[in-house]
């Protein structure tokens, strides 16, 4: 008994080291070893049972068998010791005080473990009756303006890098470091906004077990960062401030550097754990970014609770509630909750049974996964286009659920898809064979624009382009931003679109003196590049805006057309030569 004892602590020891299983309502991996409990509780009765049986099963076929396992039960002396205990038994029944006890506990456990695992899952969480509680997981989604919720984006904000380009830079300057790449792999690369800028950031991580147990006392050392605006931007982080960073806790660590398992151990054993994201705040120190969540539909509907946030380096464990989580913290609430609420959202409209036969008014993402865009005004979104069932080309809207907050709104912009919009942008360049990465959603002076990198067969950028959400062909490329943005504006105004009606940006004059000029050569296109007294603008045109701006020198008293915008660097639409 006591060896069946040992190898049950032992066992249930290993399920707990390993599976990490949540003591909490709505979750069935605790069912376990409620189960094995109970099976232990009900085997001590048994015996005793068994033992009063002896007479019955002797000379059968399960006697012989039960003797050979049991060999302790069918001794002379527990005979008699049977046949003296008899009327108290027939007295009290074949089972009394402990045994008795020990019994109904281990039918206790085994209804309850086995319940947990079947019968109560169905009951609470099958979409058959509870379909509207998971399309109100989202909250209330709010239909809203494009132009007046999201800004026009600086250009220099712009996304042109991404994750896979980011991958193969990251991976480029490990490689770069003498057997740097013998003892670390990359992890996960997050995107994320560092001091106002947006980079991917990926951690340095143990290759192997080995690796880890020649670096066990200190961990890994340093991560990557590598600028998802400029592809010349790529940093190796090793040292901070005159010291070395290691990661010692992380997802490829062991025991108990394994972060899930540092975390469950130190307390997070009543919600779930998710999107084990790393994330630098802007003084670069790293952490892991930790969603914790509960099922708010019986046993599914995931949902976020708080955050959990480790040093990586020491181990430090913060907890916050929804309320008070840090601002350098960008992703709280995962894609794929979120992803499963948009598409819960959208497909309950009008019940369950519709989505199994009419699926009158269902929408659905176009896309199989969210994305994470910035804002201009410091918020963080997940992006997604909807498309009614049966259109898989176009989209009725989209949505914008803030990663923060989940505050959800919904934008009836009918238009391309993000698949249509990168075979739109592949079109343009069609002979020189570049794919196009995903594209992300912009506010290009009011008018939803996708804008998507494309590279060639080697995963290097190359291009840029500029697609219009409402008519995908409208369409700018070019070797850059500025660029790409001057094919997409002209393409707009050559078909009379230039701005959505209502949300025209305003026109500008701009009366000065060149203090600054200069010109270079894009894509096989000349760009003057030109500053005014007293203006930190950089005025950027070609020869198609006036035949007189390639004549201009410093100390001209020029007139420039411009868009109203916030940009360091503003497109020339119009240029008038005052002096000359």
């Amino acid at each position: 008994m006591r060896a069946l004892v040992a190898l049950f602590v032992l066992l249930n020891f290993g399920y707990f080291y390993f599976r990490l299983p949540v003591l909490a309502f709505g979750f069935t991996d605790w069912s376990v070893p409620v189960i094995a409990l109970g099976l232990i509780f009900l085997f001590v009765p048994l015996l005793k049972l068994l033992s009063k049986f002896q007479l019955i099963l002797d000379n059968t076929v399960w006697g012989e068998l039960l003797k050979r396992i049991f060999p302790q039960l069918f001794t002379k002396e527990q005979q008699r010791q049977n046949v003296i205990n008899i009327s108290r038994y027939q007295k009290y029944g074949w089972l009394t005080g402990k045994h008795r006890a020990l019994a109904i506990s281990a039918g206790i456990l085994l209804v309850v473990g086995v319940a947990n695992t079947t019968l109560v899952p169905v009951l609470t969480s099958l979409p058959l009756f509870y379909n509207q509680s998971y399309r109100t997981l989202l909250g209330e989604v709010k239909e809203s303006s494009f132009s007046s919720d999201v800004e026009p984006i600086n250009l220099s904000q712009i996304r042109i890098v991404d994750e896979e380009t980011a991958i193969k830079l990251a991976e480029k300057q490990i490689g770069e470091v003498p057997a740097l790449g013998s003892e670390v792999q990359l992890g996960t690369m997050e995107l994320q906004k560092v001091s106002n800028k947006l980079y991917y950031v990926g951690p340095l991580e143990h290759r192997g077990i080995f690796q880890w147990l020649s670096n066990y006392s200190r961990g890994s050392k340093g991560f990557v960062m590598v600028s998802a605006t400029n592809p010349q931007d790529v940093r190796l982080v090793q040292t901070l401030e005159g010291r070395d960073i290691y990661l010692k806790y992380q997802t490829k660590g062991f025991v108990m550097d394994y972060l899930p398992r540092y975390l469950y151990f130190h307390g997070i054993v009543n919600v779930g754990m998710a999107d084990f994201s790393f994330e630098v705040d802007d003084a670069l120190n790293p952490y892991w970014v930790v969603t914790l969540y509960k099922n708010k539909v019986g046993y599914a509907g995931g949902d976020a609770v708080g955050v959990a946030t480790v040093n990586a380096e020491t181990g430090q464990i913060n907890r916050y509630s929804l309320d008070n989580i840090p601002q350098w913290i960008d992703r709280v609430h995962p894609e794929a909750f979120v992803f499963n609420q948009i598409l819960d959202w959208g497909q309950y409209i009008n019940g369950f049974w519709n989505t199994l036969f009419a699926k009158t008014g269902t929408l659905k993402p176009a896309d199989d996964q969210v994305h994470l865009i910035y804002g201009n005004d410091d918020s963080v979104y997940w992006y997604t286009g909807i498309t009614s069932f049966g259109r898989d080309e176009s989209t009725v809207g989209f949505i914008m659920v803030n990663s923060r907050t989940k505050e959800a709104k919904w934008y009836k912009v009918a238009g391309a898809n993000e698949t249509s919009a990168r075979k739109s942008a592949e079109g343009q360049v069609q002979e020189k064979g570049y794919r196009a990465g995903y594209p992300v959603l912009y506010n290009i002076n009011g008018v939803p624009t996708y804008i998507a990198p494309l590279k060639d067969k080697e995963g290097l950028l190359k291009s840029v382009a500029f697609v219009s959400v409402e008519n995908y062909n409208l369409v700018g490329v070019g070797p850059d931003i500025e660029s790409a943005l001057r094919s997409y504006r002209q393409s707009l105004a050559s078909r009379g679109n230039l701005f959505i009606p209502g949300n025209e940006s305003k026109q500008l004059k701009v009366n000065g003196r060149i203090s600054r000029i200069s010109s270079a050569v894009k894509g096989g296109e000349s760009y003057i590049y030109f500053m005014l007294e007293g203006d930190p603008r950089i005025f950027v045109g070609t020869i198609n805006t006036s035949p007189k701006l390639p004549l201009a020198q410093v100390g001209d008293t020029i007139t420039v057309g411009i868009n109203d915008t916030p940009d360091i660097t503003v497109n020339v639409s119009e240029f008038k030569g005052e002096s000359y």
